[in-house]
């Protein structure tokens, strides 16, 4: 009996798509990856740590969450562009990743369009804290009158990295007073803390997060906040915009695959991820560390990584700021 080569072809075709329609219907068949661009301690991991355990209920698998710090993300980015696209290792990538490095690196270690958007993930505006006994004012006014007639090269800031979120928002603030800081970039907010209660840095624009629990015990002070409205957390806290209109500045937050990744598995992940931050507990608990969980479809993730992108291309621009 002659058998048509065509149809031998078209009998292990449909085998071979049953088992891969099978690989991405039963997915995950084993533990999840979250990849961090950022050390422990910061907003980005206390989320990722926050969620994971919803998200892995709802999966049926654990979630592991693993710290890739540098680059200003780039090197967490660049390891989950080129990872498998399965769904097993995904990113929890922010504002750098998505919208600033294409601005500020003229060779980046990889192409933001190499990763799929899941859904954006949460937000936080971020607080302008001092150390107290470097910068003992009491209110803004007071504290921007101080650094304004302060000899220019003596007093220093800290990022939580180079071209980062919490730099672009510290060069908003000396381009609207007017003034002359030194930045001292750290490789997240977690590493720059200690130096920022010992002294060696006064100031630093930081998500709520990672602060919480020294500014509660007075060893830093919030004197501002970089969102449109004052933030519930820290009632009386003023916003910069209130002194500076228009001035805007959050720390997000948004999860990738790599490209490539079937729908059904990023509609998966999605849906975990949406469970994850609608229970009650894992929301208070965001909540209660200053982050306003978001979620979304991978098109509007798209549509809002192209406006920050602009917006705030504009003032890496305007601040000439580069990396490489």
């Amino acid at each position: 009996m002659r058998i048509h080569h065509h149809f031998l072809t078209a009998v292990v075709f449909t085998i071979s798509s049953s088992f891969s329609a099978l690989a991405q219907t039963n997915f995950p068949q084993s533990p999840v990856t979250i990849v961090v661009p950022y050390g422990p301690g910061g907003g980005a991991d206390i989320f990722t740590r926050t969620i994971a355990p919803k998200m892995g209920e709802k999966l049926g698998q654990p979630i592991v969450v693993e710290n890739k710090a540098g680059g200003g993300t780039a090197i967490a980015a660049s390891d989950v562009a080129r990872a498998k696209p399965d769904g097993y290792r995904i990113l929890l990538g922010d504002v750098s990743t998505f919208s600033t490095n294409v601005h500020l690196y003229q060779r980046l270690s990889y192409d933001p369009r190499d990763l799929t958007s899941i859904s954006l993930a949460g937000r936080s505006p971020y607080l302008l804290l001092v150390n107290p006994k470097v910068h003992p004012q009491n209110s803004l006014s007071e504290f921007i009158s101080s650094v304004q007639k302060a000899p220019t090269g003596t007093i220093s800031y800290g990022s939580a990295g180079n071209g980062g979120p919490s730099h672009l928002a510290a060069e908003m603030f000396v381009r609207g007073a007017g003034v002359s800081l030194i930045h001292v970039p750290y490789k997240g907010s977690g590493p720059a803390l200690p130096d920022l209660l010992s002294g060696n840095i006064g100031m630093m624009f930081m998500d709520y997060a990672p602060a919480k629990a020294q500014i509660a015990g007075g060893k830093l002070r919030a004197l501002a906040v970089t969102s449109t409205q004052p933030i519930s957390i820290l009632p009386g806290i003023p916003t910069l915009a209130s002194t500076y209109p228009g001035f805007e500045a959050w720390f997000w937050i948004a999860l990738a695959a790599p490209k490539g990744t079937p729908t059904a598995t990023i509609d998966k992940l999605r849906e975990a991820y949406i469970y994850a931050i609608n229970d009650p507990e894992t929301r208070k608990t965001l909540v209660e560390a200053g982050i306003e969980p978001l979620q979304s479809s991978s098109s509007e993730m798209d549509t809002y990584v192209k406006s920050e992108s602009v917006r705030l291309g504009r003032i890496i621009k305007e601040a000439g700021i580069q990396l490489d």
